[in-house]
């Protein structure tokens, strides 16, 4: 018996591509038939056994389909990314694996051509191609013929959380004695704060530094020609460092050997002989402190720690469970750190953003939600930072109309996780509602008095899932 049906095997491409050419072309598909053949008992086999491993984290590949085309033979790779075939017929065989990853990355696996021999194992090792191999594919349609293409991933580097619309500029070194340096290519960040820089002149002294609001990098040196992989961390917000004591709660005396831990974070010590303990470069943001000791009842704490912030706790520990006391905390700020304190809230709590978004297709509708008095969300049409017209969102609180400018916009700031954000209206327009967890909108004139002349319209403070006070 024979079942036939079409498959299309997924090759790279590693050429470029005509003139023209549609984008999703970069992986092309050849579509030979595929005959599953019923095993005849009678005939003879071999084993085909490997390696699945996905080279863009440098890690193994599990549940991954692998298959031995023309047959029947297939299975699932393991925990550590390993697989066995058995029972594959003799002969010369291409072996592919399936994966949602590669539908992620817009790649496909490619595949091995192996022999099988009766009673033998043939190994076969497949991989998703490394992050270099993608950013080489997608750089050979792009424009230009330089022989050195960059791309990454900007984070926050307290966070860890993408930075979108965060602008990345290469530079070349010119000059003799008096050098300097030349911007010969410039992107934003996409919405995972991915960006690439494709097809520069690897034979120019070319660095990249990047930008997000006011904060930026130094230049990263380029060294080599050739694709590769520069993910970049901006600090928009500094660590916050804390300190404190341990106590029994009826004796105050100091407690030792304690074990204090920030969840969710690498933060865990034992207190010293005074009960002390301190943790820096922590992310600003709200922590949940664990505090525990044998012959103690154990105790949870959550803080919210802003950037540039120095705490001081005092942590008492009950040989039983009892009602405590909140902690005590003691707070000093090296620079003043604005806050939303005595601003009437205007915006949606984490559980009412949690309703709405079922029924919101995008962060304009989030926005309108919150039903603020003189609240405006509109699409406009407005230069970007290349003089391109670009569709952006407006947000506006009690807009001042200008007669004949529909395009005009009193635009509020905007600050994501406490940090400015360049280019709101389109960073805005591209924004998932999903990525929201809160967000408060400050009237003008509450903004003024703590955000000076940058709250002149107004400011939006958007919280995402991962990052940010509550």
């Amino acid at each position: 018996m024979t079942i036939s049906r079409r498959l299309r095997p997924i090759r790279i491409f590693a050429g470029r591509l005509p003139a023209g050419a549609a984008l999703p072309a970069l992986f092309l598909l050849s579509a030979p038939h595929l005959s599953l053949h019923a095993q005849d008992p009678d005939t003879p086999t071999g084993t085909v056994a490997g390696l699945v491993y996905d080279s863009t984290a440098n890690v193994p590949l599990s549940d991954a389909r692998v298959a031995v085309m023309g047959t029947s033979a297939m299975t699932d790779s393991d925990e550590e990314g390993r697989f066995r075939i058995e029972d594959v017929p003799v002969g010369e065989h291409t072996v592919m694996f399936f994966h949602p990853r590669l539908g992620t990355l817009g790649v496909g696996g490619g595949n091995r051509t192996v022999v099988v021999t009766a009673g033998s194992v043939t190994e076969v090792h497949l991989a998703i191609p490394s992050r270099e191999t993608i950013l080489g594919v997608w750089c050979s349609v792009e424009a230009g013929t330089g022989d050195t293409s960059v791309g990454g991933i900007v984070t926050d580097a307290i966070t860890g959380v993408p930075l979108p619309g965060a602008k990345v500029t290469a530079f070349a070194r010119r000059g003799g004695l008096l050098q300097w340096r030349s911007r010969v290519a410039e992107v934003r960040s996409g919405n995972s704060g991915e960006f690439r820089l494709c097809n520069l002149d690897g034979s120019l002294d070319l660095s990249v530094t990047a930008f997000f609001g006011t904060s930026g990098t130094g230049h990263h040196e380029i060294t080599r020609t050739g694709a590769q992989t520069l993910d970049i961390a901006i600090r928009i917000a500094d660590p916050v460092s804390i300190t404190g004591t341990v106590t029994d709660y009826a004796t105050g005396a100091p407690l030792r050997s304690a074990r204090v831990r920030l969840l969710g974070t690498g933060h865990d010590m034992l207190t010293d002989s005074a009960g002390g303990f301190a943790f820096a470069e922590v992310p600003p943001g709200i922590q949940v402190i664990r505090t525990e000791r044998l012959g103690y009842a154990s105790r949870t704490d959550s803080l919210t720690a802003f950037s540039r912030e120095a705490l001081g706790l005092e942590i008492p520990l009950a040989t039983e469970a009892i009602v405590m006391e909140p902690l005590v905390v003691t707070g000093r700020r090296d620079d003043p750190v604005y806050t939303t304190r005595g601003t009437r809230f205007s915006g949606l709590t984490e559980a009412q953003v949690d309703s709405v978004l079922p029924r919101v297709a995008d962060l304009a509708s989030l926005v309108r939600a919150s039903r603020m008095p003189g609240l405006s969300v509109r699409s406009v049409w407005v230069p970007d930072a290349f003089g391109q017209l670009r569709e952006g969102l407006c947000i506006e609180i009690q807009r001042r109309r200008g007669g004949g400018r529909p395009n005009a916009c009193n635009m509020v700031a905007v600050r994501l996780n406490d940090g400015p954000v360049p280019d709101p209206m389109f960073f805005l327009r591209e924004l998932n509602p999903t990525d929201v967890r809160w967000y408060q909108i400050i009237t003008p004139i509450e903004a003024g008095f703590l955000y000076g002349d940058q709250g002149a319209n107004g400011v939006l403070l958007l919280y995402t899932q991962r990052g940010g006070r509550r």
